[in-house]
């Protein structure tokens, strides 16, 4: 908990992430519980702290690791600070006091903490029964993402309020009840051994003093801190690429793509420039990125051409896939796809990025391609705070779980979503990053805690240990679909790749894909946008203003 501390003074943290750390021989840290996790993000140590937040029993020893990204302390010291540790008294190194929530007393109810406000962690409190317990949700955002729609609003067929539900809508008693609360912060640590969570409150680097830290005590915690985006490590992605996932990314996609349109109109720009800046390249050629291509597309042939008729002929949409789009739908659905794309104007162009430059990609096989608006989707892998987590992984680096989405090497903590995995030993497959599972496990989770946890008095931090917990969680898939423009759809009703099953494309299939996200918008409220939205853009067309 203490070296969590020392982003206050001497360093500045890098996003948030989390690790774990156990005792190692080679750093050489006493006193420290195994269970304990501390943020491994420690930049700069200013010379003039006086590290008063570590504890004396932290000696140094010959070789000392840094847990910082990429930074390595010599085996003399090289914070001149750091040698006051040892000669300090312990007296002087008393266990700090965070504020914020302490440990619930007899007769209250049970604390939840629940990290993430994605898909499984919204559901969950949306079906958690607060006359049971009592609920703290942090996130360093406070709305749930409607994904599905999330490529519509690139474009502007939806508002991007349209796909953004606030948590406090979902489980009001975030804003209501005296006990519950909403936290706009990152988890920076917990100690499993003190049931406490560690958090730091957003930053963004708009506030003018240092973030705050804080600490919450809980009787259960539900870890639902979703994935990133998978990079595979290549160099320049992260630096100029723009991702989907997130409504300010929308938003970022939708300024560049008008303010490209807008500037190769200007006077003076060469021909080859033009082409480049109206060049879209998105990469991956799975749901997301086939949907945005097809909305793109959409864009172009109806909008574009009519308010930028001066560079209609130049706009181009390319999407890279090292494989099959949309692989895991039926093949003649898979088939439908690229034929409805092409017509569109959409090029298809299998290859394997290598390299991003600001300008262009470089493909393994040597190709340069110039673009204006890069595009990346390839899917998602676990994020930084799960794979410092000193927790057992899946198969693919997730938070390891049991049948019961429980962390079976802790107490009282589970895992639920894209950010958790099935243990090997329990003979599961890992189940695939979608939303429909992290909502069917949020659902499941919920129903655990009320029915079984919650009536055999189980909500209290270590008491649920002996309580039957009744049926294990057992996903079944009800189908995939996915929007490829010009009014298309794909519906793939199968459960699985290798199975028999209904599959639709065409006109009736895009009925269905809309029919059936628009009854899964979580509020009515929401719903009326989107419906608005639609009505609005199929009489008028799509807003075209850059504000």
């Amino acid at each position: 908990m203490a070296l969590a501390r020392l982003a206050r003074s001497g360093l500045r943290r890098s996003g948030g992430a989390t690790s774990c750390y156990s005792r190692q021989k080679d750093i050489g840290i006493e006193g420290l519980p195994t269970n304990k996790c501390f943020s491994p993000s420690l930049e700069n140590v200013s010379r003039n702290s006086s590290l008063s937040y570590l504890p004396s029993s932290i000696r140094m020893t010959t070789h000392m690791s840094s847990w910082s990204r990429g930074i390595r302390t010599t085996p003399h010291y090289q914070y001149h600070n750091a040698e006051r540790i040892v000669e300090e008294s312990e007296s002087e190194y008393q266990e700090l006091s965070y504020p914020g929530l302490e440990a619930t007393k007899p007769g209250e109810k049970p604390r939840v903490v629940v990290l993430g406000t994605g898909w499984g962690a919204c559901r969950f409190l949306k079906g958690i029964d607060t006359k049971i317990y009592d609920v703290v949700c942090i996130s360093p955002r406070n709305h749930m993402v409607f994904t599905p729609l999330l490529a519509s609003t690139c474009v502007g067929t939806l508002e991007f309020r349209s796909v953004a539900e606030p948590v406090s809508r979902i489980q009001t008693s975030l804003s209501s009840d005296p006990n519950s609360y909403f936290y706009l912060a990152s988890c920076i640590g917990f100690d499993t051994d003190k049931h406490e969570v560690y958090c730091e409150t957003v930053n963004n680097g708009k506030l003018s003093h240092e973030p705050h830290q804080f600490k919450v005590a809980y009787d259960k915690l539900v870890i639902a801190a979703g994935a990133e985006p998978l990079t595979f490590g290549i160099k320049g992605v992260k630096e100029n690429a723009y991702f989907l996932r997130e409504v300010n990314h929308a938003q970022e996609i939708r300024k560049k793509l008008l303010l490209n349109l807008m500037l190769s109109e200007n006077p003076g720009i060469s021909e080859e420039e033009r082409k480049r800046l109206l060049h879209c390249v998105v990469i991956g050629g799975g749901p997301t990125g086939v949907e945005f291509s097809g909305e793109l597309s959409d864009f172009i042939m109806r909008d574009v051409r009519e308010q930028y008729a001066h560079v209609k002929d130049y706009v181009k949409v390319t999407l890279i896939e090292a494989n099959e789009i949309l692989s895991s739908f039926d093949i003649g659905l898979r088939q439908y796809a690229t034929n409805h794309l092409n017509k569109s104007g959409v090029c298809l162009k299998q290859g394997v990025v290598k390299e991003v430059h600001p300008e262009k990609i470089v493909l393994n096989d040597g190709t340069d391609v110039p673009y204006g608006l890069l595009v990346w989707s390839t899917g998602v892998g676990p994020s930084q705070f799960v794979k410092t987590l000193n927790l057992p992984k899946s198969p693919g680096g997730r938070i390891g779980v049991d049948e019961w989405l429980r962390a079976p090497s802790v107490e009282d903590v589970f895992a639920l979503g894209d950010c958790a995995g099935f243990l090997e030993q329990t003979g599961k497959p890992v189940l695939p990053a979608l939303a429909q599972v992290a909502e069917r496990q949020g659902k499941y989770l919920a129903e655990l805690f009320n029915k079984k946890i919650g009536e055999q008095d189980g909500g209290k931090a270590l008491s649920a240990k002996d309580i039957n917990l009744g049926d294990p969680f057992v996903y079944k898939h009800l189908g995939s679909m996915a929007t490829v423009g010009r009014y298309k759809a794909l519906v793939d009703l199968r459960q699985s790749k290798d199975e028999k099953g209904i599959s639709l494309a065409g006109f009736l299939s895009w009925l269905i894909w809309r029919s059936a996200y628009l009854t899964r918008v979580l509020s009515w409220r929401n719903r009326f946008y989107v419906a608005v939205n639609w009505a609005t853009t199929f009489v008028f067309g799509r807003d075209i203003s850059r504000i």
